[in-house]
């Protein structure tokens, strides 16, 4: 269906705009370049408290672009289909891990913290500690 007619049967939407502007990430990644040198300096420095700030902080700068940025590093629209199809696989991933982890909480470490969610779903196992699942 073309867009003109999309707008005639009703279902045409504007285009979307983007989570993050290019400004918006461009402020982004310079933060995150001057997190990284002064990481080097407070590890230099053994810092360990500043250590762990720098590190938060650089681990909060990094999941906002990821979630900005879709496939390839294009920016994400907001609220075009794919976006909307993302949000909502998500949102249903975490609350029936939710109630999957009320209901059995030893299923917090192995499975709830494992899953990453986001343009594409996987669940990571921890290579360190093997897990033999029993149903």
């Amino acid at each position: 269906m073309r867009s003109r007619d999309r707008r005639r049967a009703g279902t045409w939407r504007p285009p979307a705009g983007t989570v993050l502007d290019a400004t918006a990430r461009a402020a982004y990644r310079r933060r995150l370049v001057d997190l990284r040198n002064e990481l080097e300096e407070a590890a230099a420095y053994g810092d360990l408290g500043r250590t762990d700030r720098l590190r938060a902080e650089m681990e909060f700068l990094t999941e906002q672009l990821a979630s900005a940025l879709g496939i390839g590093g294009a920016a994400r629209r907001v609220g075009g289909p794919s976006e909307r199809a993302r949000s909502a696989v998500t949102q249903n991933i975490r609350s029936t891990l939710k109630r999957l982890v009320q209901a059995l909480p030893v299923l917090d470490e192995p499975l709830a913290r494992r899953i990453r969610t986001g343009a594409f779903c996987a669940y990571e196992p921890d290579p360190s500690r093997p897990v033999a699942w029993r149903l």
